[in-house]
């Protein structure tokens, strides 16, 4: 490696240490500014779990019964803070920083895999500068944890394909399993991974030559442990609480958001109308009987109102894709004088953020050399926008995609710098 190189490396590692120590200690400064900003609406579901799992050594909630909506594995990341009575929110602002260094390192080590050639820097600094992953670093949620595991499976996966090692994809598949349990959201993620997998062994010649029949026993082992263990859950919910489900929470989402709104367009009617009326219908119902009817409401609501249910999805990406994600930054730092010019700025500022991001990724897609890897991204993206898009939708469930879209940003750049050179 030349002297220029070493030290260009040896300046992005100060640059990005230093934004690292800087986001810390203002995430320290905000606490003391503004303790509140941390507890959102979700918050104390993910806390007391975890203070009932400290002093009882039982997984319940505030009522002392066997907690169902929730999911264990971000509890576990609060416990040493609720158990030892830590500072909570000094506590996340260090196990957030840290996931999200981590989580763009993964990033980028996918990004060498694709031989893409870009700084370091820029990637990093995306992740440390980010006005979506800013705010969800000050915020007691699962995001930013879910963002880590997921992103160090996806580098799993990437890596197996890249090096034809089974031992790495199939580590791909025990590491999106903890990504399972701390959001729901990825558990039908590895049946289309292996469904992936099985394809291309049986249908491309050249896939056949490069990967052995190991590689698919890798895959199906993968896919049987992921459901074995989550099965385990689901058998726990059901002792402790005589319910069927691996979490009760996205039988809440799927009745009240996503059948409430698709019913609400169908008949042109009010979604919160529509969503109270659920409610009410619902209120005496146990929880194998919400789980049951939200399933079967949804289905025939899909049936009766296809176009409508097209539409919700479509406009819960919209949502999705196109909130800034500033939109509590004046009021997160106690402006009030000025408050509205401030929070307008905030919202132009992250609009704009996300127009530069998206022009650099969508310029990165028609430019990416395509092949089996991207295509396997690809996939990941399209089944994160069916299971994240719905009328609940906003910048928080941008997230997951943040490590592709990174990805195709980081390609954009490399092109645009190459046409520059070649100008110069």
């Amino acid at each position: 490696m030349s002297v220029n190189k070493l030290s260009a490396l040896n300046y992005s590692f100060f640059i990005i240490v230093l934004m690292f120590l800087m986001k810390i200690a203002f995430g320290f400064y905000f606490s003391n500014l503004n303790p509140e900003f941390f507890k959102v609406k979700d918050t104390s579901s993910y806390i007391e779990p975890a203070k009932q799992v400290c002093e009882t050594g039982k997984f319940y909630n505030e009522n002392k019964v066997p907690e169902t909506n929730r999911l264990p594995g971000a509890i576990l990341h609060l416990l040493p803070a609720v158990c030892f009575d830590l500072n909570l929110n000094y506590y996340i602002v260090v196990l957030n920083s840290i996931m999200l260094l981590f989580s763009s390192y993964f990033t980028f080590k996918i990004i060498l895999m694709l031989k893409i050639k870009i700084n370091p820097l820029y990637v990093f600094l995306f992740f440390l500068m980010d006005p979506t992953l800013t705010r969800y670093q000050y915020n007691i949620l699962t995001e930013i944890i879910f963002l880590f595991w997921f992103s160090f499976s996806i580098y799993l996966f990437m890596s197996g394909l890249k090096k034809k090692n089974y031992n790495l994809f199939f580590a791909g598949y025990i590491i999106l399993t903890i990504a399972t349990f701390i959001k729901p959201l990825v558990i039908y993620l590895p049946i289309l991974i292996t469904i992936f997998i099985f394809l291309f062994y049986f249908l491309q010649p050249s896939f056949r030559k490069r990967f052995n029949n190991t590689f698919l026993i890798a895959s199906f082992v993968g896919l049987i442990l992921h459901f074995s263990l989550t099965q385990i859950w689901v058998n726990r919910n059901y002792q402790e609480a005589n319910v069927k489900e691996f979490s009760t929470i996205k039988n809440v989402n799927m009745y009240y958001y996503m059948t409430a709104a698709i019913v609400a367009k169908g008949e042109n009617e009010s979604w919160v109308k529509i969503r109270e009326e659920f409610r009410e219908k619902s209120k005496n119902f146990t929880k194998q009987q919400f789980a049951d009817v939200s399933k079967l409401e949804f289905k025939k609501t899909l049936m009766k109102y296809p176009l409508e249910s097209m539409l919700v999805g479509i406009e819960g990406a919209v949502m999705l894709f196109l909130t800034p994600g500033t939109g509590q930054y004046a009021k997160g730092l106690l402006i009030k004088k000025n408050y509205n010019i401030a929070y307008n700025l905030f919202i132009f500022f992250g609009i704009i953020w996300l127009f530069v991001f998206y022009c650099l990724a969508t310029y990165g897609f028609f430019k990416i050399k395509k092949s089996t890897l991207i295509l396997f991204l690809f996939i990941i993206f399209a089944y994160l926008l069916l299971v994240s898009s719905g009328p609940m939708s906003y910048s928080r469930f941008r997230i997951p995609f943040i490590p592709i879209l990174v990805i195709l940003m980081s390609c954009g750049i490399e092109n645009i710098l190459k046409k520059i050179k070649d100008k110069i």
